[in-house]
């Protein structure tokens, strides 16, 4: 659809006319003035529903202006302690010069600010305090799923538990972070390992080098777990499975280890998976099963009954 209008007077008229046009090869000036009516009526619906959709963009501009929060760039440090940098939350006191800190921190200081060494006064920035608890982000873990929009000052805990928090390849010197059903294909193009598979709650055979620190269990889900052997001499080898999985799952496990010696005497553990994002060279304490050195068939190897259980 189109228009045709001119200006018809001056330069400060204003006043815009609409214009005759008798269409290419249109003979009958009767006809060419009804097509222009009807052209006309057209356009005049057009702008009807141009100038309601403009009221509409109006009125959603004042709606969003009117809501229930506004968007602004705060930098980040400003919402932590300039103690302890920690999100700052309630309950929230300042020095005689107005500087804030943690509750915590100021008692730790003998309620003196750190800044200026005035005395903290006991009256609480309930302003500030409403405008901490106000801010929502989100977590931290956003880009991996988590759609979670929390207190700035209770992200930190969220974060903690978040189930979409990546772990940490556990090989050495790799910054690899991923999930479950990740792990397969990054040991095999990225190290050319091909963990041990396994179903939950059925007993499988491994053989365990004594100069390796872990190996790897795939799950049938794609949880990572690693077998790991303390070499602890004179006395023997100390081992336990720990799951690495980012965030706190709602399902755990257990696992059941068997070593038999060539005498047929056994030992044998059943105990929980304890659940790390990374390893860091940390054995558990709680739990693990001592091997002396002489149930190894050979010096190489310790030959291990393993099952793990889904709880």
């Amino acid at each position: 659809m189109a228009k045709f209008s001119f200006e018809e007077g001056g330069e400060g008229s204003g006043v815009r006319k609409r214009r005759r046009i008798v269409a290419a090869g249109e003979t009958d000036p009767t006809r060419a003035e009804k097509r222009f009516e009807e052209s006309e009526v057209e356009d005049d619906e057009g702008e009807e529903a141009i100038e309601e959709e403009e009221e509409e963009e109006e009125e959603g501009a004042i709606a969003t202006e009117n809501g229930d929060g506004i968007r602004v760039r705060v930098d980040p440090d400003l919402l932590d302690c300039s103690i302890c940098f920690e999100p700052l939350r309630p309950p929230l006191y300042q020095c005689q010069n107005g500087h804030v800190a943690c509750s915590s921190c100021w008692s730790q200081l003998c309620n003196k600010c750190h800044i200026c060494s005035r005395e903290v006064s006991r009256s609480r920035n309930v302003f500030l305090e409403k405008i901490i608890e106000s801010i929502k982000v989100s977590c931290s873990y956003a880009k991996w799923g988590c759609p979670e929009n929390i207190s700035y000052a209770k992200r930190p805990a969220h974060e903690e538990k978040c189930i979409f928090a990546p772990s940490e390849c556990p090989f050495p010197g790799c910054s690899y972070k991923g999930f479950n059903r990740c792990w397969s294909g990054h040991f095999v193009s990225s190290h050319k390992l091909f963990p041990k598979k396994f179903k939950y709650d059925h007993l499988f055979k491994m053989s365990l080098p004594t100069t390796e620190q872990f190996v790897y269990l795939l799950g049938p889900d794609g949880q990572l777990f690693l077998l790991l052997n303390k070499n602890v001499e004179p006395a023997g080898y100390a081992l336990s499975i720990v799951c690495i999985r980012g965030g706190v799952m709602k399902c755990k496990f257990s696992y059941e280890l068997a070593v038999t010696a060539s005498n047929g005497s056994s030992l044998q553990l059943k105990a929980s998976v304890m659940d790390i994002r990374e390893w860091n060279g940390i054995y558990p304490t709680d739990a693990f099963l001592l091997v002396p050195s002489e149930f190894a068939p050979s010096a190489s190897e310790i030959e291990v009954d393993v099952s793990v259980c889904k709880l």
